[in-house]
Formats: structure tokens, C-alpha cells, sequence
């Protein structure tokens, strides 16, 4: 079942892996000036499309390593507000697998080795980088905080620092609010991954979307980066759904 450790790292939408022990975290803010701005204000500069980023379609090639495994892969993906399908080729365009991701579950098509699994986002069984959080694509690509959330905001120069309650940390650019950086590495309580990266922003139809997004594990020894090849919004989705093989019963660990 080694593929099912890729299919994993990839419900995060994206990928390559690296010691990660010497990196800094944005959480390391202690002597960080408080910022000027208020929290509304900030709010209001962060993009926030959730009533008007409906779907989303894309395609993109991802290195996916940790230690003792190394993959390259390319990824389809259509999300909605409810609902992510992420489809899985090797280098040479081998259909691995699927992924089908909804709320409180997750459920994983090993095609290479003919094994459906059903998980909870919180379970690690299934790869020892551990048990990384599964996102909606669309809330992955536009990541969003409220208010409420806010504790303190630091000046970081070209960037602010926004201390959330719960100790995640979020980096943004203070000129035009998009985010750089979320380290959650701090949190409480813990969540599986540490740190998401988003770069390459571009504009999509209005929108201004990463093209590059890096994952680190929580445990800070691999971590997987995503380029975005293609994207599409808001078009007309097919049904999000894994069309299983007759035979194969869905495992549940």
C-alpha cells in the first residue's frame, strides 16, 4: 500500500519533502512592535471569496517525498463548498488513485492495490508523516480568519503577524492582505500539519490565487509542495464522487 502515503500527504493539495528542523516559524514574533491596524481592518484587507468562489477545477504536478519514500505525481482536483475530488497519476500518467474529501470523512481509492479505506481526518494510520488535516480545496486556496479569532497583530515590516487565540500564527502581506503563511505549530489544541506556505499569487477571474502552495508535516520532518499548472472557477461541476469497482468494500480502520 505504498501509494496510500502520497494519496495522504496530497488531500492537502500539494507537495515535496525536507527536513524541516531548522526552520523559523512566524510564531517566533517575540519583540515584534504591535501593529497599527485594528482587527476589522485587517479583516476587511484579507481576501475572503466565500460567497463568491463557488468551484473550483485544476491540475498541477507535486513532488511528494518523506523519509524512506520519495514520489513525483500529478494531480487533478474539483472542489465545491461541501465537497473535494482529487485524482492521483504517477510520472508516466498511471491512474493511482482518488481521494474524495467532505466534512468529517475521507475516503481513499487505492486503485493500484485495489483498496478503499474511510477515515476521519484525525486518524494516522494510514502514513507515518502522521495525521494531516484534510482542507476543502476551496478553503485551502483562499484561507480566511474572522474577527472573533484575533488576539494580537504584530508589524513585521512588509508583513503583519496575526497571533490567533487558539496560537496559530498567520503571515500577510500589508499591503494587499494576502496570506503567506500559516504556522500552526503553536496551536491548542495541536492540529496535524505545522505549517502551510502559499507564493506565486496570480490573478484567476478576479480572484488572486496561490500557484504554489508548501505543506509541513506537524512533526516537522517532511513537507510537500504543490505548483499549480492549471485553474479554473466557479464552472459547472460533475457529480464528486468515487466510482468504485464492483467487489471492493470500503475498510474502515
Amino acid at each position: 500500500m505504498k501509494f496510500l502515503k502520497p494519496l495522504v500527504l496530497l488531500i492537502l493539495s500539494a507537495i515535496m519533502i525536507i527536513s524541516c528542523g531548522t526552520q523559523q516559524t512566524v510564531a517566533d514574533f517575540e519583540g515584534m512592535e504591535p501593529a497599527a491596524i485594528t482587527p476589522d481592518s485587517l479583516i476587511r484587507l484579507i481576501p475572503d471569496y466565500s460567497e463568491e468562489l463557488h468551484t473550483m477545477t485544476g491540475h498541477g504536478r507535486a513532488l511528494v517525498s518523506e523519509p524512506g519514500n520519495s514520489e513525483r505525481v500529478s494531480v487533478d482536483f474539483q472542489s465545491d463548498r461541501d465537497r473535494s475530488l482529487l485524482t492521483i497519476r504517477t510520472s508516466i500518467g498511471i491512474e493511482g488513485g482518488q481521494i474524495l474529501i467532505d466534512s468529517d470523512s475521507l475516503l481513499i481509492y487505492n486503485k493500484v492495490d485495489n483498496i478503499a479505506q474511510k477515515v476521519s481526518p484525525e486518524q494516522s494510520t494510514l502514513s507515518s508523516v502522521g495525521s494531516i488535516a484534510s482542507l476543502n480545496m476551496l478553503d485551502l486556496f483562499n484561507f480566511r480568519i474572522t474577527e472573533s479569532e484575533i488576539n494580537q497583530i504584530f508589524d513585521s515590516g512588509s508583513t503583519l503577524i496575526v497571533l490567533l487565540d487558539n496560537q496559530a500564527a498567520i503571515e500577510l502581506e500589508k499591503s494587499t492582505g494576502l496570506i503567506r503563511r500559516v504556522d500552526r505549530s503553536r496551536s491548542d489544541p495541536p492540529v496535524p500539519y505545522r505549517t502551510i506556505e502559499y507564493e506565486g499569487y496570480a490573478e484567476i477571474n478576479g480572484f488572486q490565487l496561490p500557484r504554489k502552495i508548501t505543506i509541513y508535516s506537524a512533526d516537522g520532518r517532511s513537507r510537500a509542495t504543490f505548483l499549480v499548472q492549471q485553474l479554473h472557477v466557479n464552472g459547472k461541476l460533475p457529480p464528486l464522487v468515487i466510482d468504485l469497482p464492483e467487489g471492493i468494500p470500503i475498510q474502515r480502520p
